[in-house]
C-alpha cells in the first residue's frame, strides 16, 4: 500500500516547482470559436442537459432562473415530465454566496412548482461549494441526467433514515444512479469525524444503498469524490479504493472510471467527502472496459453500459511524452483531448461521438479560454468533427495532483 501511494503521488505531483505554484497563464480564447454547446442531448434512454447557470441576481433568484432555463431544455429533448425527469442532480454553489441549506430547499421548491410529482417521486441529488464560475455573475449553477418519457416509470429505492427530499438510488434501463453519500449517521443525529472515519461509513452507505437495488459495490461504474480543500487527495483515492474492495473483491479486475475534485465543502461544515456513483445491472465482468494501465491505481479509463460508453480522470498528465505534466493549461487540455480520443478507439467510436463531457478547471485559469481550446481540441481529433455534446464547466479548488489544472470526464454513445 504504501509503494503504491508513493508511486502514484510521485506521477501526480512530478513537476511540483515555483513557476507551477504560480497563477497559470492567461490565454486568449480562440479566433474563431466552436459552436455552442447544445442544451441537451438524448442518448443511450437518457437525456443530458448542458449545465445550466444563474446569470444575475442573488443565489435565490438564480436557482428560480436555473430550474426554469432545465425544465425547458429537458422538455425540448425529449423528457416529457421536464424537472420532473431529473434522475441525478449536482446544484454547484458559489462558496460564501448563500447557505447551502437554503439554496437546497429553494432548489425542491421551485422544482416542485412545475413538477409537482417531484414530491413522490424524487431524484438523487448533492450540493457542492465551489470557488466560482467562468462568468463571474454566475452564484448557483445545476448539472443533471434525466430520464426520457415519464418519471412515474424510474426504480426509486429512499433512504431509510434521512432527507425525503432526495432518494438513495434510482435507476432506468441498465444503470442506477446513487449521490449525496456523506458521513451523516442520520439515525444517531452525528458527524463521523475523520476522512478515513468518513470514508468508512461512506462506502457502507455506498453498499447498502447499491443493495437495495439488488446490485453490489462491485456494479459501480462511474464514481466522483468530492474532497473538501486541506484533504490529502492521494490518501482519499487510496483508502477509498482499499474500502470498496472489501465489499466487492471483484472491483480490481473489474473496476470503474472515477475522478477526484477538491472543492471548498458541501452542505455540512465538516463534511470532507461526498460521493455520487453510478452502477450498471448484470455481471460486472461482461462490461467492455478500458484499463488505466499507465496509473498505479485500480481504476478504468471507461466502462460501457448499454449503448454509452462512461470515461474519467482524462486529466493533463502527458503519457504519450513520459507521464510529464506541462506548466500551461492549454496543452494539459490537449493531453487531455488526445487521451479521450484513445480511450474511445477501442470502442470504434471517435471524440465526435460524445453526448456529454464535464471540464473541471482549476481556479485561476481563464475559463472561457479553456473551454473554446477543448473544444477545438476534441474537434480536430475527429477530422473537424464538432461533437454535439451537452457541456458542463465547473471550476473546483485542485485535482489530484497540485500541478493538475484540467480533467474531464464524459459520456460517449453508440448510435
Amino acid at each position: 500500500m504504501m509503494r503504491k501511494t508513493a508511486a502514484l503521488a510521485t506521477l501526480l505531483a512530478c513537476v511540483a516547482t515555483p513557476a507551477l505554484a504560480a497563477p497559470a497563464p492567461k490565454h486568449a480564447a480562440a479566433a474563431t470559436p466552436a459552436a455552442a454547446a447544445p442544451d441537451a442531448v438524448a442518448a443511450g434512454g437518457l437525456v443530458f442537459p448542458s449545465m445550466a447557470a444563474g446569470t444575475h441576481g442573488t443565489a435565490m433568484e438564480q436557482v428560480d432562473e436555473i430550474v426554469k432555463k432545465m425544465d425547458a431544455r429537458l422538455r425540448k429533448a425529449g423528457a416529457t415530465g421536464g424537472i420532473g425527469n431529473m434522475m441525478q442532480h449536482t446544484i454547484y454553489l458559489k462558496d460564501g454566496a448563500a447557505s447551502p441549506i437554503d439554496v437546497l430547499g429553494r432548489f425542491h421548491g421551485a422544482a416542485r412548482k412545475l413538477a409537482p410529482s417531484l414530491v413522490a417521486e424524487p431524484s438523487v441529488g448533492t450540493i457542492i461549494r465551489v470557488p466560482g464560475f467562468a462568468d463571474k455573475n454566475t452564484l448557483v449553477a445545476v448539472d443533471l441526467v434525466a430520464g426520457p418519457g415519464k418519471a412515474a416509470g424510474f426504480e426509486r429505492h429512499p433512504f431509510t433514515f434521512g432527507p425525503k427530499e432526495i432518494v438513495e438510488t434510482i435507476g432506468t434501463g441498465p444503470v442506477i444512479f446513487t449521490a449525496g453519500l456523506e458521513a451523516m449517521d442520520f439515525q444517531n443525529g452525528k458527524l463521523v469525524p475523520g476522512i478515513d472515519e468518513q470514508i468508512d461509513v461512506i462506502v457502507a452507505k455506498l453498499d447498502g444503498a447499491m443493495k437495495k437495488a439488488g446490485l453490489s459495490v462491485g456494479n459501480m461504474i462511474s464514481h466522483n469524490l468530492y474532497v473538501t480543500r486541506g484533504t490529502d487527495p492521494i490518501h482519499v483515492i487510496e483508502k477509498f479504493h482499499e474500502a470498496t474492495r472489501k465489499y466487492s473483491p471483484g472491483l480490481k479486475d473489474h473496476p470503474s472510471v472515477g475522478t477526484l475534485v477538491l472543492v471548498d465543502g458541501m452542505a455540512v461544515p465538516g463534511f470532507l467527502l461526498e460521493i455520487d456513483a453510478i452502477a450498471a445491472k448484470g455481471d460486472p465482468a461482461t462490461l467492455n472496459r478500458v484499463p488505466f494501465t499507465e496509473m498505479p491505481m485500480d481504476i478504468a479509463k471507461s466502462v460501457q453500459a448499454g449503448s454509452l460508453v462512461y470515461l474519467a480522470g482524462m486529466e493533463g498528465v502527458d503519457f504519450d511524452n513520459g507521464g510529464k505534466v506541462s506548466p500551461d493549461v492549454m496543452k494539459q487540455v490537449d493531453a487531455a483531448a488526445r487521451k479521450i480520443a484513445a480511450t474511445l478507439r477501442p470502442a470504434g467510436l471517435s471524440t465526435a461521438d460524445l453526448v456529454k463531457y464535464k471540464m473541471y478547471v482549476k481556479k485561476g485559469n481563464d475559463a472561457a479560454a479553456v473551454r473554446a481550446h477543448f473544444r477545438a481540441a476534441l474537434a480536430k481529433l475527429a477530422g473537424g468533427r464538432q461533437p454535439r455534446a451537452a457541456e458542463t464547466l465547473v471550476m473546483v479548488e485542485g485535482l489530484a495532483g497540485p500541478s493538475l489544472q484540467f480533467e474531464v470526464s464524459a459520456i460517449a454513445a453508440h448510435r
